[in-house]
Parts: structure tokens; sequence; C-alpha cells
């Protein structure tokens, strides 16, 4: 980058090819320039040209800005004389210009501020001669709009700043108040979690009580009619006189009074005499009464997937006879629900 004031006019005065001038108008511009940087510089600022481009275009500096200085000069129009009137300059001319257009010695002078990709694109704003003012009197102008231009920038940024800063805040107010949604909404599942789970544990408490004491009293009647059941067939046994009956009998009533005291809940060490009655009730135990909660933490668990129904099985006793095969014998009157599972 050169920033010599002397050194910028030596490189414009070899190459000004970036400026649309005639040679005649660049002592002008080489004036202009020499009077752009000394207001520049009591202004903290500076012209310099840039050494990695082509062209040497002038770059002013004020105010923290940069901006780019280029020159234009106005063309005039004037009457059209060839140098041989009657001879064409080509054969395909066939006709002569009335006007041309020459240089008029008027300058435009434009400062542009480039947007960073593009010389086409950024702020740009023209100053021209006119019949009243040069642009060798129009350099205070320039600056004061340079000022102007970099204190509205300046409070562009200032509320870009802001706006930003206000869109933080208010991020982060929204922010802070999910957080806090989340915190009560956590808080509040958490004390439904737990009174769910206290009201389920009675609840499992009493379904599992209820469960062991029906389950013990059915095994009890059963065994009390199982007994029942193997007196009357000793009974019958003492009366018969076919030996072979009466030892058969005399098996089954052996075989039915074992397991009745396998089944007798009474028996020590058996049946409820074995079972915790403050026992704390299982996970699995749990889970019908939580309403959907999970038993150890405060979220709700997903529903188990449905399984597809399974076909029907075709019967294979169908047409054969019209009552089904005996399923074994289960201990307990069938048909009517206990008393502990209504």
């Amino acid at each position: 980058m050169i920033t010599d004031v002397e050194d910028v006019l030596a490189a414009v005065t070899k190459d000004h090819s970036a400026f649309e001038i005639s040679e005649e108008a660049l002592p002008r511009v080489l004036t202009l320039i020499r009077l752009l940087a000394e207001q520049a510089l009591t202004r903290y600022g500076e012209i310099a040209v840039s050494k990695k481009r082509r062209q040497p275009r002038p770059l002013l500096t004020v105010h923290g800005r940069t901006y780019e200085i280029s020159f234009r000069e106005r063309q005039k129009q004037v009457r059209y004389v060839p140098k041989q009137p009657g001879r064409r300059t080509y054969d395909w001319q066939r006709v002569t210009p009335a006007h041309k257009f020459e240089p008029s010695g008027e300058l435009e002078l434009l400062v542009s501020e480039n947007s960073g990709y593009s010389y086409n694109h950024g702020w740009k704003k023209e100053w021209a001669d006119t019949a009243k003012k040069p642009l060798e009197e129009q350099i205070a102008s320039i600056f004061r709009a340079l000022k102007a231009r970099a204190e509205e920038q300046e409070r562009a940024r200032l509320d870009r700043e802001a706006e930003q800063r206000r869109l933080r805040e208010e991020r982060e107010r929204q922010e802070a108040e999910r957080r806090r949604l989340a915190a009560e909404r956590e808080e509040r599942e958490r004390r439904e979690w737990e009174a769910a789970v206290s009201a389920a544990s009675v609840k499992a408490v009493h379904a599992v009580r209820a469960e062991h004491f029906g389950t013990a009293l059915e095994q009890w009647r059963a065994a009390g009619e199982i007994r029942a059941f193997c007196a009357a067939l000793d009974e019958v046994a003492t009366t018969s006189e076919d030996a072979l009956e009466v030892e058969r009998l005399r098996d089954w009533s052996a075989w039915g009074n074992a397991e009745a005291d396998r089944l007798d809940p009474t028996t020590s060490g058996q049946g409820l005499a074995a079972r915790d009655f403050h026992a704390k009730p299982t996970k699995k135990q749990l889970r019908p009464f939580l309403d959907g909660w999970h038993p150890d933490r405060p979220e709700k668990e997903k529903p188990p997937a449905q399984p597809a129904p399974p076909k029907p099985e075709p019967d294979p006793w169908r047409g054969v006879i019209d009552a089904h095969q005996d399923q074994g014998w289960r201990y307990g009157r069938q048909g009517r629900a206990q008393w502990w599972r209504r």
C-alpha cells in the first residue's frame, strides 16, 4: 500500500487509465487528489494506492472509513468536420455523422464505498463542476458528506448492535422462561409421580395380600374337600368284599391325603406362613396401579405394542365327538370367579 502523497500522485501520473479523462485534464485531477489528501490529513486520514491493483485507484480513508476515488471527464457534442471532405474513411461508411463528442474539460468526482464483493455495489456519491463552483471549491462539502456518511453508518452500527443485544436478551429471557417452565413441569410431574407411587403401593399391597390370601383359602378348601373325599373312599373300602377294589381305593385315598397335605396352607412352613405380610410390592406388581407412570422415575411409560391376534387353530376334535377332551383335573370349584379376583 502506497501512502505517501507524492508517491500516490506519481503512480496516478504514470498510469491514469482507471479514470475516464483526457491528458489535458490530468493536471486538474492531480490537484484535486492533493487537495483531498491535505484535507484528509487534517482529519487524521490519508490517501493511498494499493500495489496489488493493476490500475492505480486512490483510496481515501477518513473518519474510520475507506472510499475509492474516481474521476470522469464530461464529453461535449461538437460539429463533425471530416479531415478530407468527400472521402470516406471506410468503404462501408455511407453516412457522414453530423456531430461528434470531445472532452469538455469538466470533471466529475465519484466517491464510492465498496461492499467488499463488487465495485458495482455499495454507497456512491458524485460531485461535478458547475458553472458557479468547480470541484476545487467543493472539497469542504465532500468531506462534510463523508462525515455525515460516517455518522450515519455509526448510528446504524449502534442500532444494529442494540437490536442484536435486544434479540440476544430476548432469546436469553425465553430460554430462562423455558427452563423455568421445564423445572416447574418436572417438579409437578415428580409430585404427581410420588403421589401415584404412594397410592399404587397401597393398592398393590392390598392386591398382593388378597391374591395370596385367596389362593391359600382356595387351597385350604380344596384340601378339605380332598380329605372328605378320601374318607369316603376309605369308608367304601371297609365295606367292599373285593380285595383288588379295596387295594385300589386305599391307594387313591393315600395319594389324595398326601396331595391334600401338600396343598393345605395351614401346614407348618407352607402357605401364608411362608409369606411376609409386610413385603413391599415389586415393579411388576405396582405397574397395574400406576396409571402409566414408570415405577422408578417420574415419566410416563410407552404402552406396550399390542400383539397381533393369533389365528384360531382348527379344532382337531371337531366332528369326532361333541364334547372337548378332558383337559385334566384342577383343584377348586370351577365357574364362578374367586371372591378376591372380582
